[in-house]
């Protein structure tokens, strides 16, 4: 047939096809007038079209063009149309391109080797020029449907890690210190953002107030609300303080419910108010999980603290201010005791294998941790440990809050230590022989005479300090384990630079030096930026006596 007859006939042919098409289209097929044809089929219908004529240089040019669309012959020398799907889904360079098999088998088991390679629709040879306009269009607009929502979901994807990192901003798990107890922090996500809510707030006239919240539901919304149930509570704690938990919890009942028009969403809520002078927490359980108690080494009855309350926070039903004085549970300050706050993404958490909730397991688990005066972040370690046995805690947010209340007895030293070297040194020998009294062997007492030294050589020589400022020291004994709590008010230092292997001979002999040795004597030390205070936070473990 004349080329001026066959080119006649394709046009008649694709004008009767009334479908636009757009994107770039990849034809596979070892006879070339089948690639001519095709060609001008589907450039008429507004196509970029380009050919390869066997499935190895189709491989090349699929991943070096990134087509939209590959239509493959299935019947080709060397590589067939079968083998170059299955490369094409297994190369990532390629395996998100869609497949149309062309091809003059008709089994269907031919038809079904296609799909399980990859392919997403076939075409029978010799196939009708309206069909194969139509199944590639289909298949272009899919593809363009599958690249906006992939784009999309980067989008998101994106959106919610800023999120995340600026949530994660917000609810901080640097421990806090205060002269009565100490507190740590545990706080994962199951997403990238969370609907647990917690803070540690230092108030004016010395209380503190911990509280942990649990809002319903999870995603974007509930992570809104419990930035915005943060937010909220800080200035509730600030206003009602003196009145107490109850009318904290009130005032910000009010708040959440006026601000949050779906009966959906609440917060389940467990705070506690700590007052220096009576020497009491005051607490109010709002529908949350009892927290985790242990006094003298055993666990006080849960029940003490489902004593009234009840509603969690901006539940919709209800009066507007339900708690009262009366559901608030009083308990004395008592060195020696600990408070486990926790969400129940812990309690709720599903073993991999057996599928049971781990339930009171964390109860157990916490009167475990606390036994160990070395283990330094308690609340960590409680989510560590149940991971090792096998719990899955990704099913939900999880926080958890270990309150430790110091017991005065382990205390040997605390006191403001003026910005002087005479009295640092002898504040480190008097750390020496209070640490010896209370059973610790002289090689150790020793290390923490020198550790207290460094630590109060580097504050008064580079520390930023002013002449008339101090610091605040705390050493604690509780068995063979020493721990060190230091605060200062000085200038933020560059850790990373002080401690990194390439400085200079006049930074290592002004700082470099002494940090490495006060790393070099403990065990573990921590260091915090808290405000506008330097925390640093030793633990030396006494050897001696399993070495003798």
């Amino acid at each position: 047939m004349p080329e001026s007859i066959q080119e006649a006939l394709l046009e008649q042919t694709t004008s009767r096809l009334f479908r636009k098409l757009s994107g770039r289209v990849l034809v596979v097929d070892d006879e070339l007038p089948n690639r001519l044809y095709l060609r001008k089929l589907l450039e008429a219908r507004g196509c970029e079209v380009f050919d390869a004529s066997d499935g190895a240089t189709a491989l090349i040019d699929a991943v070096k063009s990134q087509p939209d669309l590959i239509l493959v012959d299935v019947i080709m020398p060397g590589m067939d149309g079968f083998e170059l799907c299955g490369k094409l889904r297994d190369e990532p360079r390629t395996c998100h391109i869609p497949v149309i098999m062309v091809t003059a088998k008709s089994k269907i088991e031919d038809i079904e080797t296609g799909f399980e390679l990859g392919a997403m629709d076939y075409i029978r040879k010799p196939f009708n020029p309206r069909e194969l306009v139509l199944r590639v269009g289909n298949a272009l607009a899919l593809k363009k449907s599958n690249d906006a929502l992939s784009i999309w979901n980067k989008r998101i994807s994106r959106d919610l890690e800023l999120a995340g990192a600026i949530q994660r901003s917000l609810f901080s798990d640097v421990p806090h210190f205060s002269r009565r107890f100490e507190v740590r922090t545990a706080y994962r996500t199951c997403m990238d953002v969370g609907g647990d809510a917690f803070d540690i707030i230092s108030l004016p006239d010395g209380k503190h107030c911990v509280y942990v919240a649990d809002v319903s539901g999870h995603g974007v919304a509930p992570a809104m609300i419990s930035s915005l149930l943060k937010a909220t509570a800080s200035e509730m704690i600030h206003r009602y303080a003196e009145q107490g938990p109850a009318a904290i919890c009130n005032a910000l009942n009010k708040v959440i419910r006026r601000s949050i028009d779906d009966p959906s969403y609440f917060a389940t809520m467990f705070m506690a108010l700590h007052d220096p002078d009576t020497l009491q927490w005051r607490c109010m359980n709002c529908g949350h999980p009892n927290p985790v108690f242990v006094r003298n080494g055993e666990r006080v009855d849960p029940a003490m603290f489902g004593k009234g309350g009840g509603a969690p926070i901006g539940f919709p039903f209800g009066v507007e201010a339900p708690y009262s004085a009366a559901d608030e549970v009083v308990f004395n300050d008592e060195g020696g005791t600990f408070l486990l706050l926790y969400t129940d993404g812990l309690t709720e958490a599903r073993h991999a294998k057996t599928k049971e909730e781990c339930g009171s397991r964390v109860d157990e688990v916490y009167m475990q941790v606390v036994r160990n005066p070395a283990e330094a972040n308690k609340a960590v370690a409680v989510l560590d440990v149940l991971e090792a046995e096998g719990f899955r805690l990704d099913g939900d947010d999880c926080t958890a809050i270990s309150i430790h209340m110091l017991d005065p007895l382990k205390v040997v030293i605390e006191q403001q230590v003026p910005r002087n070297i005479y009295l640092v040194s002898d504040i480190a020998k008097q750390a020496e022989v209070a640490v010896i009294s209370m059973g610790i062997s002289h090689k150790t007492a020793a290390l923490v005479q020198l550790l207290v030294m460094e630590l109060g050589a580097n504050l008064v020589d580079h520390g930023g300090l002013d002449e008339e400022d101090s610091f605040w020291l705390q050493i604690r004994v509780d068995g063979r384990v020493c721990q060190l709590v230091l605060v200062d008010h000085g200038a933020e230092w560059d850790l990373d630079r002080a401690l990194g292997r390439e400085f200079d001979e006049l930074h290592m002999g002004e700082r470099g030096r002494g940090l490495a040795i006060t790393n070099s004597i403990a065990d573990r030390i921590e260091r915090y930026r808290i405000n506008s205070e330097n925390l640093t936070y030793c633990t030396i473990i006494d050897q001696e006596e399993e070495l003798a």
